[in-house]
């Protein structure tokens, strides 16, 4: 019990750096872009779980993925009111696919980090 009230804050330091470096506060003054998926997939879709709702690429229509008609293309999920638009995606898949977000250009800075 001693030693822990000789040694409390370095203690307390400790395990502040460690929060940090898990919360991803090293990297750059901690201003850095939070990590994006790259195949347009929100965190759940990367485990199987279907979006809350979504939109039928044909139709646009906002559809229920629990009831809806799938299709995977290029690795992504993609939801369907009705055959009739699966089967017209499914024959032009690059005319209705999601095309992923281009990813940002890096802003290079002068003098260091900050």
């Amino acid at each position: 019990m001693e030693w822990l009230s000789q040694n409390w804050i370095w203690l307390l330091l400790g395990i502040g750096l460690f929060l940090l470096m898990r919360r991803g506060g090293m990297g750059c003054c901690g201003m850095g872009p939070r990590p994006t998926h790259h195949d347009g997939q929100s965190p759940g879709q990367e485990r199987g779980e279907p979006p809350a709702a979504t939109r039928d690429p044909v139709s646009g229509d906002t559809v229920d993925p629990a009831s809806a008609l799938t299709s995977v293309y290029r690795g992504q999920t993609y939801y369907f009111a009705s055959r009739e638009n699966r089967e017209s995606f499914e024959a032009e898949p690059d005319r209705y696919a999601v095309q992923p977000a281009q990813p940002e250009k890096p802003h290079k800075k002068h003098g260091g980090c900050c």
